[in-house]
């Protein structure tokens, strides 16, 4: 399991790469409820969302407390613009939901390049966010559910369209994030740099 470059490189460059591409995302998490805006009801991927992949990406390849800025930029920027796009009012809960996301990403990623561990760990996030999020929905009494074992699976079972689109968003935004930064830290990277250890930051 070889470690992440931006830890082990002195090169500034590639820090610099990282926290551009972390702010890219950021922008494109903002911009999205616009752009999602201009399709028709039928065509709206429903939770396909950046966020979840900011989190993972940047807790791996930055560190856990700049997710947590990151992610919060993010949640920030999306709930302005679906206020002022769709009249909705922001959730607190996202925030709790998008940082575990964080928390897994520092956790499980940032010692490793595995495509497979990094496509478990996403879709581990994908599952939390269904499992908690609608459990919370459950629970709110202006939805309608039965207080039961059947008001909750009524629950989950309605859930289950957005749940894919949360899995796609997850495994395809975590994916854009983590090969490109894969392909860009070669050039980053000076040739024949040791990698693997871990700065104290990231301990």
């Amino acid at each position: 399991m070889s470690g992440d470059p931006a830890q082990s490189s002195p090169d500034p460059r590639l820090r610099l790469m990282t926290l551009a591409m972390a702010g890219v995302a950021v922008l494109i998490a903002g911009i999205q409820p616009a752009v999602f805006s201009l399709l028709s009801p039928e065509a709206q991927p429903w939770n396909l969302s950046i966020i979840g992949a900011i989190g993972l990406f940047a807790a791996a390849r930055l560190g856990f407390w700049q997710a947590v800025g990151f992610t919060g930029l993010a949640i920030g920027f999306k709930d302005v613009n679906m206020y002022l796009i769709h009249g909705w009012q922001p959730s607190p809960l996202s925030w709790p939901y998008f940082i575990f996301y964080a928390a897994i990403g520092w956790a499980f990623l940032r010692r490793t390049r595995s495509p497979v561990q990094i496509g478990t760990v996403a879709l581990s996030g994908s599952l939390f966010f269904f499992l908690v999020s609608n459990f919370a929905c459950w629970l709110q009494p202006s939805l309608g559910y039965e207080r039961s074992l059947e008001g909750l699976g009524k629950c989950y079972v309605a859930a289950v369209p957005f749940f894919r689109g949360t899995i796609l968003g997850d495994l395809a935004f975590t994916g854009v994030l983590f090969g490109a930064y894969a392909i860009l830290s070669r050039v980053y990277l000076p040739t024949g740099q040791t990698i693997g250890i871990e700065t104290e930051e990231q301990r």
